[in-house]
């Protein structure tokens, strides 16, 4: 059985594992079910890796490239409307399929490599980690790096953008109307202003949720990477200059920033606070390192040796 059968009968990607507790009793649905599993899973196996229990489950992102546009909304923005630069990223590396979870989270402090949160880890498991500093970010990867031998790191700015665009060319890092961002993504919607009350311009669709939740319940990009969009914004490595906002400054090979104001560091995506379509179009901003939000995480890159 194909995808394309599978969801003549309802059943999406992101749908099928959630699925599985409420078929298992219905015997004709269950095997519709596990065989679009085995359709799915079985062909992107080989390129998930986990290198411990409590490790991150990462997917291989090919190597390939990107244009980059300039962002809008930036000084210069006038005279460099249209410009891109092309980048290139000659190696595979390994990206988070979700954002680092709070279970995660709890792994490491129990082993002594991170910081308690201001808030119990232990609940809420299957949440993004957040209030999390970048510098609290690093101190997980270097934890991750000594616990398995590999490189862990936070993704550069063009290495976050290439993996939540699925390797396409848009000046989004999806491509779909604002009333189908729902399906993708845990946005400020009209849930999320009907209990809350915020008094936002909320997006005009409706993903359920109220606030934060757990990673993994929207559909995947093509390159399998969950929560891109919504959910909570994610640190990179980049440091705050110039050279981020310009066509001329932009490393091409994939490298993240390091000349300028690296007190500031870049974040990438948007969260269940985000209520403006605009806002999710590709742009470059930071935040001090010292910053905790509760809409901010992270989620892992890991070398391929």
């Amino acid at each position: 059985m194909d995808l394309e059968s599978c969801e003549s009968f309802g059943i999406k990607r992101f749908h099928l594992l959630n699925m599985i507790k409420r078929v298992i009793s219905n015997p004709v649905l269950c095997m519709l079910t596990v065989a679009c599993i085995n359709n799915n899973v079985n062909a992107a196996s080989d390129q998930i890796i986990q290198d411990c229990d409590d490790c991150p489950s990462l997917v291989i992102i090919p190597a390939g490239e990107i244009d980059i546009r300039v962002p809008p909304g930036v000084i210069g923005r006038a005279h460099n409307a249209g410009w891109y630069t092309r980048v290139s990223f000659a190696r595979a590396y390994a990206i988070g399929v979700f954002e680092v979870t709070n279970e995660q989270w709890h792994a490491c402090i129990i082993a002594g490599g991170c910081d308690q949160l201001d808030y119990d880890t232990t609940l809420n498991q299957q949440y993004p980690a957040t209030k999390i500093s970048w510098q609290q970010a690093r101190k997980y990867n270097q934890w991750l790096s000594k616990k398995t031998g590999y490189n862990y790191r936070l993704p550069s700015n063009t290495e976050w953008e290439y993996a939540a665009r699925a390797g396409r060319g848009m000046n989004r890092y999806f491509n779909v109307l604002p009333q189908d961002i729902c399906d993708l993504g845990n946005v400020y919607d009209q849930t999320a202003e009907r209990i809350l009350a915020y008094n936002l311009d909320t997006l005009p669709c409706d993903d359920g949720k109220v606030s934060l939740a757990p990673v993994g319940e929207f559909e995947p990009n093509a390159f399998g990477l969950y929560d891109t969009i919504g959910n909570a914004f994610e640190w990179t490595e980049d440091c705050a200059s110039p050279g981020n906002f310009d066509a001329s400054g932009l490393p091409t090979n994939g490298d993240p920033w390091f000349v300028g104001d690296c007190s500031l560091r870049g974040y990438r995506g948007s969260s269940w606070l985000t209520n403006e379509s605009t806002y999710l179009i590709e742009s470059d901003r930071f935040r001090d390192l010292t910053s905790s939000e509760e809409d901010l995480g992270f989620r892992v890159v890991r070398d391929i040796p």
